[in-house]
């Protein structure tokens, strides 16, 4: 295993279980984030990481991460993956706050990590939103 799956292992690990300081151990200080809906810069730092990820972690409390494909390129790590779970929890937002639904998602994601001594000090993620609003019940279900 290259020290790059071992990053990006340990993360969805803490990230899966909802244990934040597990999924942030890997991470340096003022890791550069991007999450949809956050604009650039908002949400750097291990500190903003946890901002966005908390929410999650209390809405989807029997979250799991299930890896489709990985490419690797000198520091940089690019993950496929499914994040799912059943929403049991609030998912608290800027816009406020979803009550559970009790639905359960599959929600296709891209993840990056850009890695420097042993830390991401990079990390961009990528799903779509309407899929998601829509797995909630919140929206109607895209075409095809």
């Amino acid at each position: 295993m290259s020290e790059l799956t071992d990053i990006r292992d340990r993360h969805y690990e803490g990230v899966g279980s909802g244990d934040l300081d597990l999924a942030a151990s890997v991470m340096a200080p003022d890791i550069e984030n991007r999450f949809p809906g956050a604009p650039p810069g908002s949400a750097d730092g291990v500190e903003g990481f946890r901002a966005f990820a908390g929410p999650f972690a209390n809405a989807f409390p029997d979250a799991s991460i299930r890896v489709v494909s990985t490419v690797e390129s000198g520091d940089t790590i690019v993950t496929e993956g499914v994040y799912g779970g059943t929403h049991t929890g609030p998912l608290e937002g800027p816009q406020g706050t979803v009550p559970p639904t009790g639905r359960t998602i599959e929600l296709p994601f891209a993840d990056i990590f850009r890695v420097r001594d042993g830390r991401a000090v990079a990390h961009h993620l990528y799903f779509d939103q309407a899929t998601f609003m829509a797995q909630l019940g919140l929206l109607p279900q895209p075409a095809g």
